[in-house]
């Protein structure tokens, strides 16, 4: 499982989209683009990149290491914010650092992340073909990044 960061050209070339971390109307925030750590996940021929979050509320996620705040599950992948990487330039040869511990669990479950993402991904398209309310509505989806791509992922619009 490759640990990366995204390109500078990335934040550049991608201001339309919605719901990506750090991007608030069309503008990255500044001092926030901090080397968005990433986890490359191939699926059906598309590569996309699962950010690093410290911080993860929700259950649309792999967590590393959970949390004792309330309301906080902990550190891990959050899967609601994953981005479609459609150049290889988007992935910079920058290595993104992690707790040594967080990075071996996340090598020993690749396979297991990959599956999970990928059911996360397909109740997606499901519940935008099915026009599911419950499931578009619900915390683990309600926010996510996928609506960026229902071309690539081969939902009608």
């Amino acid at each position: 499982m490759l640990l990366k960061k995204l390109d500078q050209s990335f934040y550049d070339e991608n201001t339309h989209l919605k719901e990506a971390l750090d991007l608030k109307d069309g503008v990255w925030i500044k001092g926030k683009t901090r080397g968005y750590g990433i986890v490359l996940i191939e699926l059906n021929e598309l590569t996309f990149g699962v950010p690093v979050r410290s911080h993860i509320r929700h259950k649309a996620s792999y967590i590393t290491e959970r949390s004792s705040q309330p309301g906080i599950l902990g550190k891990g992948l959050d899967y609601s914010k994953a981005l479609l990487l459609t150049k290889p330039d988007y992935i910079s040869s920058m290595p993104f650092k992690i707790d040594t511990r967080q990075h071996e669990l996340l090598k020993d479950k690749a396979i297991f992340v990959s599956k999970s993402f990928e059911k996360y991904v397909t109740k997606y398209v499901q519940a935008i073909r099915k026009a599911d309310s419950n499931v578009l509505t619900s915390n683990e989806y309600r926010y996510t990044a996928l609506q960026n791509y229902h071309i690539e992922l081969g939902i009608e619009v």
